[in-house]
């Protein structure tokens, strides 16, 4: 998983310049192997990497950190960002919900199917004006390494 994480955070390393935000990640240990599917884990990380470029001012930084546990990982994704309103916290998993002009709605709702399937959870911590931390814990396996 550790491989995973750190091609596709060198890979976003491009967009977040434009967006003038920098990206630091943090999974400098061996992590546990999860059985999944490592493009739709993928597509997990570059959609919450995205959105917290978005929601992050221009000259911050958007954290990468991965940790372990006895039972699988945890995966944070860390902004210092705009922050979601305690309103729309129990909402942002739903279909179609969004607090953007230009959003779908979909991206986080995807994501949280993603991370559920794989037997995950995703949680999210935010506050206004401090910015966001979402974290996907994922059960560990030696079943298939991705």
């Amino acid at each position: 998983m550790g491989e995973l994480i750190e091609t596709t955070t060198r890979g976003l390393g491009h967009v977040m310049s434009e967006k003038g935000v920098g990206l630091r990640c943090e999974p400098r240990m061996a992590l546990p192997l999860v059985h999944g599917d490592r493009q739709r884990l993928r597509q997990v990380l570059v959609n919450l990497v995205d959105n917290a470029a978005d929601a992050s001012r221009p000259g911050t930084e958007v954290l990468v950190r991965a940790t372990t546990s006895e039972t699988g990982i945890a995966i944070e994704i860390e902004d210092r960002g705009r922050g979601i309103a305690e309103a729309d916290l129990g909402r942002i998993f739903e279909p179609f919900f969004t607090t953007r002009p230009d959003g779908t709605g979909l991206g986080l709702a995807i994501v949280h199917k993603v991370v559920r399937a794989h037997g995950g959870e995703l949680k999210v911590r935010s506050a206004l004006g401090e910015g966001s931390t979402f974290t996907i814990l994922l059960p560990t396996s030696a079943a298939l390494a991705v």
